[in-house]
């Protein structure tokens, strides 16, 4: 087994193997910017949970040989239908997907994204949170006092997506190219909520060194969970890996050493209802 050393190499694919950094027969993993899954900032490079999980897969598949590239979400996909041995994780299960990739049987239990709020200014929002305690996506549309923000570089699920599309919606919103922007305009009071995940809030808290006073708070109706599979090229070498994966992930203790890196990310009830569903069935296909 060996992995490509130093920092990952931001290639295309066809110029990773004419340098020699990857080859035909190698399994090479793409993975996608997405902090905290995968980080590249200097301060905690090689901590999210994506990383992690890679490292657990590679240290238990020593008969591939692997190497590492960063690449777009666009590119993961390209290259997994047209290239043997293209892998990538922590990725959703989707139709279209299924087309061109084979995926793990068995996942890790996502989060959603949810109302992310200053926890000093938790009490001006009951009005709009239901027996649950979930902000009413619908209540929070018709008033017109308070502001949020969102930033135009993702989605945040079909639900989120319709609040912030819909034309008869009263509350103002502030748009940002950057997805960690909305979380420092609530740290500065700029705004009066933010939407983003409990993990990407935790993430953005310690990358700009902001203080510990939010809270996440999950809406209704709820985004569809769209849990974190292995996907790998629906060819020869691909389908071998993900057999070993499905062979080392199908045991207790296995699935509880790749769900572990999730504890550092996500909220306690969040990894208390990973390791659940974790537990409760050995496969989620």
């Amino acid at each position: 087994m060996a992995v490509t050393g130093g920092p990952r190499h931001v290639l295309p694919l066809w110029l990773a193997l004419a340098a020699g950094i990857a080859r035909a027969e190698d399994v090479t993993w793409i993975l996608p910017e997405f902090p905290p899954g995968f980080i590249n900032d200097p301060g905690m490079a090689g901590e999210g949970y994506g990383d992690k999980q890679l490292k657990f897969l590679i240290g238990h598949l020593p008969q591939f040989h692997h190497v590492i590239l960063d690449g777009t979400a666009n590119r993961v996909w390209h290259e997994m239908e047209h290239r043997d041995g293209i892998c990538t994780l922590t990725v959703a299960k989707l139709p279209e997907r299924e087309k061109l990739a084979v995926f793990s049987a068995r996942s890790f239990w996502a989060t959603t994204n949810q109302v992310i709020v200053r926890t000093d200014r938790l009490a001006e929002f009951a009005r709009f949170r239901d027996k649950s305690g979930a902000i009413d996506l619908a209540r929070l549309a018709a008033d017109d006092h308070l502001r949020g923000a969102y930033s135009d570089s993702t989605s945040y699920g079909p639900s989120i997506d319709a609040f912030i599309h819909d034309p008869a919606r009263k509350t103002p919103l502030e748009i940002t190219a950057h997805l960690r922007m909305p979380l420092t305009l609530l740290d500065k009071e700029r705004i009066d909520f933010a939407f983003g995940y409990y993990m990407e809030m935790s993430y953005f808290r310690r990358l700009d060194h902001l203080e510990d006073h939010f809270t996440a708070l999950p809406t209704q109706p709820e985004p569809a969970r769209q849990d974190g599979h292995v996907a790998c090229s629906n060819k020869t070498l691909g389908r071998e890996v993900i057999a070993a994966i499905d062979s080392l992930l199908a045991s207790a203790e296995g699935m509880k050493a790749y769900i572990e890196p999730l504890r550092a990310w996500y909220s306690p009830a969040d990894f208390d209802a990973a390791e659940k569903a974790a537990k409760s069935a050995k496969s989620n296909k």
